[in-house]
Formats: structure tokens, sequence, C-alpha cells
């Protein structure tokens, strides 16, 4: 390269402005792809208990170190989710924060298309599933496969279908998608409340942590997911000077390694929960220390973002087997549950735990790619023209109106012409 370094001569490119993404599709993909392993993993009893009952684990056993040491990391479920709401707060408020959005006219029912249309196709699938191979589980089998409803009743049916009030009955990982719609309708508070008196974000993050750590006894409950999506709109408003810390970062001589502890760091924060539950069974002192869990997990979904952000195409979550991953993770997400489940059942009572995950984690990724291909990429194209449709009736100029010519001076011995 001719001439003194980039940051000599201007400020640090802003990653989240200057190019597309590709590591944070990377990061989506492999956290659903995490949730698709939690839920293959369930399939083992000793396993399942880890989110059914804690306490029966006993210590020193390889499930116990599974459960409650770091690498529960790999199968962190809840976990991913959590991630998925901060990072959808971060994505869907980047446009507007750094003035690129296209107005809230279009977004309205592009948005609401990416949803829904999805989501159906899913339901679709799930009644089949539930039909092909009918949920009947003896007393004794895994917990967690018990807990899936045999048959679908009305409300339940419009339930999954509307999203509200409770859905999951279907397949389960749909009870995350209420939170996205209802966060998606509240996007424009949510950024007027983001862009205005950003003298005062960090106050407004110590806010939404609060709320995060008062509402976490009630977890089926928007105050308690809501504010997690707050935090990604703060880290989109604030993306300039997130852009300046990491450009910091990349020119320490050691930089690598720092985004290497870095990465780490945010991993074991979001494995925090799962740490304190296997130090501490003291039912006293348990409850606090889960809060402040709570905390470093919410702190570290959002420093993996910011590694994810900052070093961008340097990362291998560029790589286009992750991008692949990414670009496929919400068909994945939406299909994968109830293959899970109807792995069991084909595989009958008995079943070889080893072998039903890996069919399952199989399965699911071949249809997610059908599911993205004839689902999901065609909603995500009706959304795009609705949004165009919408957007250009918006910006047509009105018809100009005619005006009628000056009369013609009247000339001596001649009358106007139409006379």
């Amino acid at each position: 390269m001719i001439g003194p370094p980039p940051s000599q001569t201007m400020p640090a490119p802003d990653p989240a402005v200057n190019q597309r993404l590709h590591a944070l599709d990377g990061l989506r993909g492999i956290a659903a792809l995490v949730v698709l392993i939690c839920h293959s993993f369930l399939l083992k009893t000793e396993l399942a208990l880890a989110y059914l009952n804690p306490a029966a684990i006993e210590s020193g056993t390889i499930w116990w170190w599974a459960a409650f040491s770091p690498l529960h990391v790999l199968w962190a479920g809840t976990e991913a989710v959590y991630l998925f709401f901060i990072l959808s707060g971060y994505v869907l408020t980047l446009p507007f924060a750094r003035g690129t959005d296209r107005g809230w006219i279009g977004y309205f029912p592009k948005r609401l298309i990416r949803l829904y249309v999805p989501v159906w196709g899913a339901f679709a699938l799930a009644v089949m599933w539930i039909n092909v191979l009918p949920r009947r589980f003896a007393e004794g089998t895994n917990g967690w496969l018990q807990a899936h409803q045999p048959e679908l009743t009305g409300s339940m049916v419009r339930s999954d279908l509307l999203l509200f009030p409770y859905p999951g009955f279907s397949n389960s990982a749909l009870w995350t998608l209420r939170y996205e719609v209802m966060f998606s309708m509240l996007l424009p508070i949510y950024v007027l409340v983001g862009i205005r008196f950003p003298k005062l974000n960090l106050l407004k993050a110590v806010g939404l942590m609060g709320a995060i750590v008062y509402f976490s006894e009630f977890q089926s409950s928007f105050r308690f997911y809501l504010p997690m999506f707050g935090l990604g709109v703060l880290m989109a408003v604030e993306h300039e000077r997130l852009a300046k810390l990491g450009a910091a970062i990349h020119n320490l001589r050691y930089s690598k390694w720092v985004w290497a502890g870095l990465s780490i760091a945010a991993l074991l924060m979001l494995n925090s929960y799962w740490t304190v539950r296997g130090l501490n069974r003291d039912i006293n002192t348990l409850a606090f220390q889960l809060r402040t869990a709570l905390v470093l997990m919410m702190l570290g979904g959002c420093l993996l973002i910011f590694v994810a952000v900052q070093c961008s195409e340097r990362s291998w979550l560029a790589t286009r087997p992750a991008r692949w991953l990414g670009t496929r993770s919400f068909s994945l997400y939406l299909v994968h549950e109830p293959i899970v489940v109807s792995t069991a059942v084909l595989l009958g009572a008995g079943y070889n735990p080893a072998l039903a995950m890996a069919v399952a984690i199989s399965v699911s990724l071949v249809i997610a790619e059908l599911f993205h291909r004839v689902i999901e990429r065609p909603s995500q194209r009706l959304g795009k023209a609705v949004e165009r449709k919408i957007g250009s009736r918006r910006r047509q100029p009105e018809p100009a109106k005619r005006v009628p010519p000056p009369p013609e001076p009247v000339v001596a011995g001649r009358a106007p012409s139409g006379v």
C-alpha cells in the first residue's frame, strides 16, 4: 500500500456503514445451529434434566460437565435466543441510525410479510409432522418429549397462526416470534427514544439492564424480553463510537489476541447462568447470583455482536459456510423443532439418543434449505415488492395542472383562431 496507514490520514471506516455485515449473518447462523443442537441434545434424558430439574444432575458426571461447565455454550439454546433479540434490535435499527432508511410506510408491511409468511409455512410443516407421526409418549419417557402437544385445538391453531396470545403449541420455537412482532411494530418508538438525548444512552442501557433483571421472575412477559431488543437499538445508535473503539483495538500491536480474548470473554459471559448453577446450589444465595449472571449474559451478547461487527470480513463468521448458515438461519430456526420431536417418534421407544441427534440435525439442515428456497426467499421478494410499490406511490409526483395558453392578440382584420 502506498502512503501512510488509513488511521493516519482519515478516521477509520465504520464497518456498519461501508459494507454488508456478513459476520452478523454468520453469527445469526451459528446461533440458529446452537438452538438446533440444544433441542437435539434434549432427546437425551440426562441432558434434558438441565432444563427440567437441574438439581437432579449428579455432580462430577459427564452430564454435569455438559450442563454446568463452559461446554454448555455449544448447546445454549436460551442464550442463543437472547442473542437473537439483541441482534434484531441492532440490525433493524441500523438503517435508521445511519440515515439510509426508506421510511416507515413501506417498512411495516415488508416486516410483517417477512415474519408471518414463513411462520405460516412452518406451521403447515409442523401440522404435517404431527399427523404423519402422532406424538404418543409412554409414561417415564423423556420429560421434554412428553411436554409436546399430541394434538391441536382451535385456540392453539389460532395462537400459532397469529403469534398471539401464546404461540408454540405446534412448534415450540414460535414463542419467540411473538416478541419479534411486538418489537417490529414498536420499532419507531425504540428508534426515537434511542436517538433522542444521545448523551443519556449509557443511562438508558443501565435502565434496560435493570428492567431485564427486575422482570426476570416473569420470563413469559414482554416486560422481560422487549428490553433486550433495546440493547441492540442503542448499539446501532452508537455505531460510530463503537467503530472508533474497534479501530483503536485494531491499531494495537497484539490486536488479534485482544479480539480473541474478547470473543472468549463474551462466550463465557453468555454461559454465566450455567456456571452459577453448577457452582452454587444454595437456594438462599442463588437468586442474587442468577440475577448477576443475567446482566453478564446481556453484556456477553452485546460484546459478541460488537466483535462480529468490528472484525467483520476478517472473522471466520464471514466465511462461506457461516454465511450460508446465516442466510438459512430463520428457516432452520422455524422448521427444526418438530423434526427433532418427530425423529424420536419415528425411532420409537428406547431410541438411541446419538442416532436420534444425528438424524434430527441432518434432516433439519436439508429441510431448512428447501424451506428457504420455497417459502422464505419468495416471502423476502414479496416483502420488497410491496415496499417498493408503496414507496413508489408515496414518491409519485402529482400530475401538473394544465394551464390554458394565453389568448392570441387580436390583429386588425383577423379574428383569433378557434372562433
